[in-house]
């Protein structure tokens, strides 16, 4: 489908659960779109959890250019496949996240709207901390903002996240975030020796979103009035 972001038109997919809990809109990283198999994985994985999934290119992407749009454009597209994604009658509980640079971006808007921001939860894939050789050049100084519960999906040789570094920022962040680790993982979660395709970890990280994404959900639902 398409839809506007930034001043231009983008595309959006979805994969729908059948009987869906939450809804779902996740962004692509700096360097594959939407439909790259590591998203399909984690889309097809939390749709079989239960929550429907609405993906979208940032317009940079949709229109084949090779550098990221400004951090203005990515919020005002987050924003723009948010309310594309929106439940009509606003009751299903919406969930943000994103792999690497895509996660950063929904963060940084979660942080900056505070309590207006529409999501119950966000899920980082490979949350990039810092560039590549730079730990010191950390972004996390948004972070303490966000007012809903977080998980962070890092590989404990991701060049973009220092591990101890990573376990320092979640430990700071607590009771809100959690932190689920991909032992040997690089930033595409691919361990060494391992022989798994990227649709495969998709699917493998997608259980382990959807999960924590159907405790979310669970915390929010009122306690049954049924008897016995």
């Amino acid at each position: 489908m398409q839809f506007h972001a930034g001043g231009i038109q983008t595309s959006g997919l979805w994969t729908r659960a059948p009987h869906p809990a939450a809804v779902s809109v996740v962004a692509h990283g700096a360097g594959a779109g939407m439909t790259h198999p590591f998203m399909s994985g984690v889309a097809d994985e939390l749709a079989a959890g239960g929550i429907s999934v609405f993906r979208f290119n940032f317009p940079y992407m949709e229109a084949h250019r090779r550098g990221p749009d400004g951090a203005p454009v990515l919020q005002h597209a987050w924003n723009a496949a948010i309310q594309q994604a929106a439940p009509p009658d606003r009751g299903m509980p919406l969930v943000a996240g994103g792999k690497s640079m895509g996660g950063r971006i929904a963060s940084m808007l979660a942080a900056a709207q505070g309590e207006d921001f529409p999501g119950e939860a966000l899920v980082f894939f490979g949350y990039p901390l810092h560039p590549p050789g730079n730990p010191d050049r950390l972004r996390d100084a948004h972070l303490p903002g966000i007012r809903v519960p977080m998980l962070f999906i890092q590989g404990t040789r991701d060049p973009l996240a220092r591990f101890d570094l990573v376990e320092a920022v979640v430990r700071r962040l607590e009771p809100l975030a959690r932190l689920h680790v991909v032992p040997d993982g690089d930033h595409s979660f691919r361990a060494r020796g391992a022989i798994r395709s990227d649709r495969d970890i998709g699917q493998a990280l997608g259980r382990v979103a959807a999960g924590f994404i159907r405790g979310v959900v669970d915390r929010r639902l009122p306690p049954s009035s049924g008897a016995g």
